[in-house]
């Protein structure tokens, strides 16, 4: 079971929202620039800095990616290590549109990896994301149906899925709570073909 454990005594999801703020103004951007780097609206990017809504985990990703830091980093959970060790019980929980959540790495801007525990229940209803890179999505406990793109698949526990997250794609309980591990693998950046720089 995972515990809620706030820090410094203080609401987590408003420490969250005073965290992506105070980002977006340390690094001299509009709500307008941000919005055009991730695909969020600037309208729903002000809600969540005023904590009026919180991140849902796919669009997490997309200003974690856009920042150059790693999702924990951006909810304030940590900051970068050569090892970065996260034990499940203890594991700071936020809560979400999605459920409750835990972010699982921590390397920073030097991975391309994200991990996140997310916490699916019955009644949370169906999100959608889309976003550049890779999606796999592993069922610890409970049922869970995904739809990606036009394809929608059941999954059990022990079962995953691995997509290409540029298609629109959306994950819910099936019939209770269920927990998953989102594992998200930004793209590779383009290099020039060799020479192309000329020398």
């Amino acid at each position: 079971m995972i515990s809620h454990v706030p820090a410094d005594g203080d609401d987590p999801e408003q420490r969250v929202a005073a965290r992506l703020g105070e980002l977006r103004r340390e690094r001299g951007l509009t709500l307008t620039t941000l919005a055009e780097w991730t695909g969020i609206s600037a309208a729903h990017l002000s809600r969540m800095e005023k904590g009026e809504r919180q991140p849902s985990i796919g669009s997490l990703f997309q200003l974690a990616r856009a920042y150059g830091i790693s999702v924990g980093e951006l909810v304030g959970d940590e900051r970068p290590r050569e090892l970065h060790v996260v034990r499940g019980a203890s594991a700071p929980v936020h809560e979400g549109p999605d459920g409750p959540y835990a972010t699982m790495a921590g390397l920073g801007p030097r991975s391309a990896l994200e991990a996140v525990r997310l916490e699916l229940t019955a009644d949370w209803p169906e999100r959608t994301s889309a976003h550049a890179g890779e999606e796999w999505v592993y069922v610890v406990r409970g049922e869970v149906l995904a739809r990606v793109g036009a394809e929608e698949v059941a999954l059990a526990a022990g079962d995953a899925l691995h997509f290409d997250a540029a298609a629109r794609h959306s994950l819910w309980s099936r019939g209770g709570p269920a927990t998953v591990i989102i594992v998200s693998v930004a793209p590779a950046p383009v290099r020039p073909p060799h020479g192309a720089a000329g020398g």
